[in-house]
């Protein structure tokens, strides 16, 4: 099952409100705190996130087994096991940059 989670939108410049995620050294609002689940991710120099995460926006949905979901699929970016307890994948879908992650 998938469930929409938030659209991903890379800026040139971090905020306030964004917290900071020392693992793929970016840092980003919490879509839950935003109207229309927007996170905004700026991403430091020497971050291991390549492109086309780094420039492009993604919408993102959370699925409950992510190695199952992107079987068959091309993945540009991942699959990544972040600390905060978070899997993450990145393909394209119809022109459109996509992430599938699960909480682990």
């Amino acid at each position: 099952m998938r469930a929409f989670h938030h659209i991903g939108i890379p800026v040139g410049e971090k905020t306030p409100e964004m917290v900071y995620y020392e693992s793929i050294q970016c840092w980003a609002t919490d879509p839950d705190s935003t109207s229309g689940r927007i996170e905004y991710i700026f991403f430091e120099p020497g971050t291991p996130i390549t492109e086309p995460v780094l420039s492009q926006p993604h919408v993102a949905f959370r699925v409950e087994n992510l190695h199952d979901e992107i079987q068959g699929k091309q993945c540009v970016l991942g699959p990544i096991k972040l600390p905060e307890g978070v899997e993450v994948a990145f393909f394209y879908v119809d022109g459109c940059l996509t992430e599938y992650h699960q909480v682990i």
